[in-house]
């Protein structure tokens, strides 16, 4: 440093520019050393190692509690994770009439995607937001909602799914009264008929099924009905069955848009052990069954037809006693011949001026299945006891979750058995989450669920707090392009949100929690 002081000394001058020049020398050497490490990494791997580029931050609004309102800050939080949720709600009202747009239920739709869309994911710390505006909608639909008491997080969700339809069924509605189908299909007396064609090639052109107005407008009116799906909505069969004689009544079928599973009174259990409580099959002691009552109908009637032919044959046949008789028998024999028939054919049929008889009641078996499993799969875990002073208390049970939820051990399959004692459908394929097979055949079924949102509930079971577990998915996440190899493969980020707080939380948290109250799934 004291050489550097004095520019004037030659040999100072010398020494800094020996300094100088070894310097540059040593980083050439350095650089020149550094490309030839990295030029052999290159040939020794033959690519670049992969650069790990850290998820950028995401920031999640709260919701003010404006009163006990927890209960609509958790749903609304889970009901903002559902992709397809959303979606729905965007074209629900987009599909509004003009004529409905000032209704309640037009309301509550609009201010509900107004919360929905600020509560999608931010980039940027956000503030908080007061749901004021949806609570004064909601309060016009149902009092209650606005009563500043302690409210059920169920009973909202099914409000808002109700109303959700209902402004469906009016968008359909307007879909007829505008013209939709008769645009291109012109109707006279009720008969779908076509322009008159001069030319024969025409004609037959149009008779095409592809080609033809019919053909077109049923798939229009299908292409509508399919932007109008709404994706909570599955399908349930229930089945019962006489173990008497063996006679299954007609499958009947029922629409859904949660499944209310009751929570076992154990320490611990699994959403797998409560859906198995839902599809068990119950035993009924005092059912009444159709085709016993129709046989033992049937054998009484054959034996007054027994009693009328034997006073018959007592008596002179011109006499008006045996007249009534004779029309009595008639009249006995064309009921069993429609008795005969509704047992061969179908014993549910209407049986006009037929009496059944009421035979002892019977055991039968009651099961029942999902048979259409929707988009978002929606699961109530009641956790409601009924105790013996006629009070009720929660049910603290933990209910363990995972991941993913397979359903096809609870579904309806293309197989219906006949047997009271034995389940609707069984398993098509066995339980293997870790089978390629299995996987592929499950997806297929529409069976295989992914975990998106969860509302929990802390506190006894007339008080306490309801918050919320949410999911955020990744960037470049597309279920459509994963294969059955990496379907199990999860890159989301997990958020607890109660009320105005939000956290970040692991996976692990989120599954080991237990209290769940109300579970949002999203087909895969």
């Amino acid at each position: 440093m004291s050489t550097l002081s004095f520019p004037g000394n030659p040999r100072s001058l010398f020494v800094v520019a020996s300094v100088g020049v070894a310097s540059l020398m040593a980083l050439a050497l350095l650089s020149l050393g550094a490309g030839s490490s990295n030029s052999s990494d290159k040939q020794r791997t033959g690519k670049r190692k992969p650069s790990r580029r850290r998820k950028p931050k995401v920031y999640l609004r709260g919701l003010y509690n404006l009163g006990n309102t927890c209960f609509m800050n958790s749903t609304l939080q889970s009901l903002a994770s559902l992709d397809a949720f959303n979606a729905y709600v965007e074209r629900c009202i987009a599909l509004l009439p003009d004529s409905d747009r000032n209704s309640v239920d037009a309301a509550i739709a609009v201010q509900l995607k107004h919360v929905l869309d600020l509560l999608s994911p931010q980039l940027s710390r956000v503030s908080a937001y007061s749901p004021r505006s949806l609570i004064n909608s909601l309060s016009h639909k149902g009092r209650w909602i606005a009563s500043r008491n302690e409210q059920d997080a169920q009973e909202l969700f099914q409000m808002l799914s109700s109303t959700l339809q209902s402004v469906v069924r009016n968008a359909e509605t307007s879909l007829f009264d505008s013209g939709f189908l008769t645009q291109h299909l012109p109707i006279e007396n009720g008969i779908v008929s076509t322009s008159q064609q001069s030319d024969g090639d025409d004609v037959a052109k149009n008779d095409s099924p592809s080609s033809s107005p019919l053909a077109a407008s049923q798939s229009s009116f299908a292409s509508a009905r399919a932007v109008l799906e709404n994706p909570l909505l599955g399908m349930a069969a229930s089945r019962t069955a006489c173990v008497r004689c063996g006679y299954i009544e007609a499958i009947r079928h029922s629409t859904f848009d949660n499944l209310s599973l009751t929570v076992p009174r154990a320490h611990t259990t699994s959403i797998e052990e409560c859906l198995a409580m839902y599809t068990v099959i119950d035993r009924l002691d005092d059912f009444k069954c159709r085709h016993c009552s129709i046989v033992a109908t049937l054998a009484r009637v054959k034996q007054d037809i027994t009693t009328c032919d034997s006073d018959l044959a007592a008596q002179d046949r011109t006499s008006k006693r045996a007249k009534r008789v004779a029309a009595t028998a008639a009249t006995l024999r064309e009921q069993q011949r429609v008795l005969d028939d509704a047992l061969a054919n179908n014993p549910e049929a209407d049986l006009p001026g037929i009496q059944l008889a009421s035979p002892p009641p019977s055991v039968s078996t009651r099961q029942t299945m999902i048979a259409r499993p929707p988009k978002i799969l929606v699961l109530h875990l009641s956790r409601s006891i009924y105790l013996p002073t006629g009070g009720t208390a929660k049910n603290p049970a933990c209910v363990q979750l995972q991941r993913f939820l397979d359903i096809s051990p609870f579904t309806t399959t293309g197989h219906i058995s006949t047997n009271a004692s034995t389940p609707i459908s069984g398993p098509a394929v066995p339980v293997n989450k870790y089978s390629a097979e299995s996987l592929a055949e499950i997806r297929r079924r529409n069976c295989l669920y992914r975990l998106s949102a969860m509302v929990f509930h802390s506190g006894a079971h007339d008080s306490g707090h309801f918050y919320a577990y949410r999911s955020v998915k990744a960037a470049n996440s597309d279920d459509a392009q994963t294969g059955s190899n990496n379907i199990l493969t999860d890159s989301d980020q997990w958020f607890m949100v109660s009320d105005i707080r939000t956290v970040e939380v692991s996976l692990e948290s989120v599954l080991d929690a237990g209290n769940g109250y109300l579970l949002f799934y999203e087909r895969v």
